[in-house]
């Protein structure tokens, strides 16, 4: 259980610091992912997009960092977003490959995370044995 619950912290502290990086540096946000914006309209819709985005996730999960029960839902969810931004990655390096490394890098992040989450959620539900033969415990 902890080891979920230190893996959904993990997440949201890198969550809340690229929201706060997106919210009070917003070009440099812009300049690392070599784009720029032509109105401050433009630096706007990059905040709520990003900063909202994550603060939204960091949200979502932080229920399982302070209530047990809800540590399974949180690393599904965890589980969910990395799995959709490492599709959405591969889908995108469809068209070509990236010449920035970061790209690769990100990948590889999520592909670690998704294993972990993984790891962590075979912890919370533990190991499954036969069910088919068990004997349960007779109780009179």
């Amino acid at each position: 259980m902890f080891f979920g619950r230190f893996l959904i912290t993990l997440n949201c502290v890198l969550y809340v610091a690229i929201a706060l990086w997106a919210l009070f540096l917003p070009q440099s946000v812009l300049q690392g992912l070599g784009l720029e914006a032509t109105s401050r309209a433009a630096i706007i819709e990059m905040q709520v997009l990003v900063a909202g985005s994550f603060i939204g996730f960091c949200v979502l999960l932080c229920g399982g960092i302070l209530d047990q029960r809800k540590t399974k839902r949180s690393l599904i969810g965890l589980f969910t977003i990395n799995a959709a931004w490492l599709l959405t990655r591969c889908i995108g390096l469809l068209e070509g490959l990236s010449q920035d490394n970061s790209t690769y890098l990100y990948m590889g992040f999520e592909l670690a995370m998704l294993i972990l989450v993984l790891i962590a959620l075979r912890q919370v539900n533990g190991p499954r044995g036969r069910t088919l033969f068990r004997q349960e415990e007779a109780s009179f």
